[in-house]
């Protein structure tokens, strides 16, 4: 049943571990000890392949565990010897994973090649002399007979070092620390496989993860999959989330929730970012409050343009909500938006007034509706309009990719009603 290379006297190196549960346990003197039942490791949830202690068999008297030192000649016959009394009752200890049991059935993250999959077979393998778990793969492997020899039939079978395993409630199938790659994953990578794992695997990923990287890979996702999410996070810990995203994208999420929830969540964020989200979550959807983002970038025409960059190097975490700085006078109201080309191509020590058009800009408030917006953005040729309150000081900003989202939903009636307190 070999599926790999010799190693250290034994000619299995890359064997399945459900092959092992087809074998039977005999003592050194040949008697039928019992059937293996599973493979224990050791695990703390820090290395790259944990080592393998040894079997549970059934036997007559109930589970034994058979230490993998005492086993000779193993994997090289239908049956593999052991000194049997060198058994002894099988009780689990903190720090082991029986592999059948805790790891195949549960999801499993592969870093590089971007999948999640359920773990189906898992594979054993000699390092440096010892046994150890290896790979993993999300089908049950198929054998063929080759030249008279049973070999495992091609397939993928990933490297055990390259995953982020996921245990059930209360399981201790994970590891220590997240794996080093999943931070690495862009945004709509990770937000990928978000949406692929259990509500169980996403919240503990999310549990172990930097809360900026969970905002950004959310604003990748649809807001009923963030919705989701949050309802079956702790308040706190989706507060702190819903703080970092881009406010149009948190609202959309706070939608998706049952207002209590929503409420319960809200009240778990500093103030100052819970009403700013309240008064875009009283506008409907079909209206400009309801899908424009907040995050704006002011400017004085007495200041320089150095100082404008300076403010906007400051914001780069934000780089898709901000393509423009809305000028304004002392009191606050809007005189000009002036594009960040036109800032990108002035010498630093100008000054913002010389970038000022005298034209009046283009500009909605937030009661309008998704066809003023279009119409707004077709007579600006830009690629945002400045949202304006009463006195025409700005509170915000439709970008483009918004109003095509608002446009998709307003072509299929989805919009829902504003909350009214």
């Amino acid at each position: 049943m070999s599926d790999g290379h010799a190693s250290d006297g034994h000619t299995a190196y890359f064997t399945p571990v459900s092959k092992l549960t087809e074998l039977t346990m005999r003592d050194e003197f040949g008697v039928a000890v019992g059937k293996i039942r599973d493979v224990v490791v050791r695990w703390d949830g820090g290395q790259e392949y944990p080592v393998v202690l040894g079997l549970v068999v059934d036997s007559p008297e109930g589970a034994k565990f058979a230490p993998i030192g005492a086993i000779t000649n193993l994997f090289e016959a239908d049956a593999m010897p052991i000194c049997h009394h060198q058994m002894g009752v099988w009780e689990r200890r903190q720090g082991e994973l029986c592999l059948i049991k805790d790891v195949v059935g549960r999801q499993i993250v592969d870093i590089d090649g971007l999948e999640v999959f359920r773990a189906r077979e898992l594979f054993l393998g000699f390092v440096y002399g010892a046994l150890h778990l290896i790979a993993v793969s999300g089908k049950k492997r198929s054998y063929q007979v080759v030249d008279g020899v049973e070999v495992l039939a091609k397939g993928k079978i990933v490297d055990w070092a390259t995953v982020q395993p996921f245990g059930g409630r209360d399981s201790e199938l994970r590891l220590k620390m997240p794996h080093e790659g999943l931070r690495k994953l862009r945004p709509g990578e990770l937000a990928d496989i978000l949406e692929d794992l259990d509500s169980v695997a996403r919240g503990e990923l999310t549990s172990q993860i930097d809360v900026e990287q969970i905002a950004d890979a959310f604003e990748e996702m649809q807001s009923e999959e963030v919705g989701d999410f949050l309802a079956d996070t702790d308040p706190n810990r989706a507060a702190e989330i819903l703080a970092r995203m881009e406010p149009d994208e948190a609202v959309d999420a706070l939608r998706d929730l049952a207002r209590s929830d929503a409420d319960e969540i809200l009240s778990h964020m500093p103030e100052e970012v819970s009403a700013q989200l309240n008064r875009l979550l009283g506008y409907p959807e079909a209206m400009v409050g309801g899908f424009m983002t907040t995050r704006l970038i002011t400017a004085r025409p007495s200041e320089t343009i150095e100082e404008v960059r300076t403010r906007l190097r400051g914001s780069y975490s934000h780089v898709t909500e901000i393509d423009a700085v809305a000028v304004v006078d002392a009191n606050g109201i809007l005189i000009d938006d002036i594009s960040l080309f036109d800032l990108a191509t002035v010498e630093p020590g100008s000054h913002v007034s010389s970038l000022i058009s005298g034209l009046p800009p283009i500009t909605l408030e937030p009661d309008a509706f998704v066809k003023d917006a279009v119409e707004a953005l077709r007579e600006s040729r830009r690629s945002s309009v400045v949202v304006v309150n009463q006195l025409g000081i700005p509170i915000g900003r439709v970008l483009a990719d918004d109003l095509v989202d608002a446009l998709v939903k307003s072509s299929g009636f989805h919009f829902r009603l504003p909350w009214v307190r």
